[in-house]
């Protein structure tokens, strides 16, 4: 169970770091934990649609659509309509969102550098195949 309780408390820190950094910057304007959720989603799918999130979210597509309504007015996602069906609009972050964003992800990078100094290739891939599997049964 230490595994289990050392993933718990490493999900449940970053998460609050990332919704306490992006809030302490008021250009986000307060983001509640399900409009952090949406950016998360938004940013690391390509070609992200309402649909889209609302099949991963297991929500209605009209509360998808009200969510990301909101987090348009504020700037933070832009809409672009498909070129082949007009009925589709692509979901982005916006830009400076995006770079916000890196910025966030910096203790991460600090952190792979890290392990990368100190563990072999091997032991690495080792941890990579450890949090394949955790995906793989977490979907």
């Amino acid at each position: 169970m230490k595994l289990l309780h050392a993933l718990d408390e490493f999900y449940y820190e970053q998460i609050l770091k990332n919704l306490r950094e992006m809030n302490q910057n008021k250009v986000y304007g307060n983001l509640t934990y399900n409009s952090l959720l949406y950016l998360e989603i938004i940013l690391y799918n390509k070609n992200c649609t309402a649909s889209f999130l609302a099949d991963t979210l297991h929500v209605a597509r009209s509360a998808v659509t009200v969510k990301v309504n909101e987090l348009v007015s504020k700037g933070i996602v832009t809409k672009t309509p498909s070129s082949t069906d007009k009925r589709v609009s692509y979901l982005n972050v916006s830009p400076e969102i995006a770079d916000d964003y890196k910025q966030l992800d910096q203790p991460l990078n600090q952190a792979i550098a890290e392990i990368e100094e100190r563990f072999s290739e091997t032991e690495i891939a080792s941890f990579i195949e450890m949090l394949g599997i955790i995906r793989k049964h977490h979907q």
